[in-house]
């Protein structure tokens, strides 16, 4: 038998690839060409909700409603007078995470949180200044983009991750998060950036997935002694080591 790909806690669907969502949608008893609707309605016409995919009859909608896709909330939005968004996003338990898009004539950006704070109290982040709750899971990054794109009403073209939160403290959900938007969101791999102060071991370990994507170290300080200033955990990780692991 067919293990479910939905835990009793309600994964949410967004994150799923289409033989996935193929296959979801026939463990509820639906043809597989319901999977082909679902994976448009996610991941191109902004569904939040199953009960907003008029394709699906009503009483199947009635009766899978309660799966969620895993949207955000907007709770904020300001915008600048260069055109740039910065957005407060309400996570499903209340978390708020901060997202930006900055457009321009050729691009349309967006600035991802991977963390919900972040653990590296770095002497000049406000956000490290305010904590670490919790991972961001693979949805709630590709949640991110989706919220942007659909707001802006053209689509992104580049990602960063640095916002909220220090990527490789939460590799396995990155990972995911990136598979996801290169394959179905559609944003190549060359466009997607993944910054990191530095940590230990985990600069090697991502090298060995062999992606496409660009790494960018944030250095903040040409030598050693200032840099364990500026970032606390740089005492663990000395600057020749972590040139040597980039190289």
């Amino acid at each position: 038998m067919t293990q479910s790909l939905i835990t009793p806690t309600q994964t949410p669907l967004l994150g799923l690839s289409l033989s996935e969502l193929t296959e979801w949608v026939q463990q509820q008893g639906q043809p597989a060409y319901r999977g082909k609707q679902l994976y448009q309605w996610i991941y191109q016409k902004g569904a939040k909700s199953l009960a907003d995919i008029t394709v699906f009859s009503k009483q199947w909608r009635e009766e899978i409603k309660h799966f969620p896709i895993g949207r955000s909330a907007i709770h904020y939005r300001s915008v600048a007078p260069d055109k740039t968004v910065k957005y407060l996003l309400q996570l499903s338990d209340g978390n708020i995470i901060e997202t930006v898009g900055i457009p321009s004539h050729k691009r349309l950006t967006v600035c991802v949180s991977s963390q919900v704070g972040c653990p590296m109290a770095c002497d000049f982040c406000a956000t490290g200044k305010g904590g670490f709750t919790r991972n961001l899971e693979a949805y709630e990054i590709i949640d991110q983009v989706l919220t942007v794109q659909e707001d802006f009403e053209r689509r992104v073209s580049h990602i960063v991750f640095m916002g909220m939160g220090e990527p490789l403290l939460n590799t396995k959900n990155v990972l995911a998060a990136v598979k996801s938007l290169n394959q179905d969101v559609g944003i190549g791999q060359r466009n997607i950036t993944i910054s990191t102060v530095g940590i230990r071991d985990r600069i090697r370990q991502l090298a060995q997935h062999k992606l496409q994507v660009t790494l960018a170290v944030s250095l903040h300080a040409s030598n050693q002694r200032l840099r364990e200033h500026l970032i606390p955990s740089a005492k663990s990780y000395p600057l020749g080591d972590l040139i040597a692991d980039c190289r």
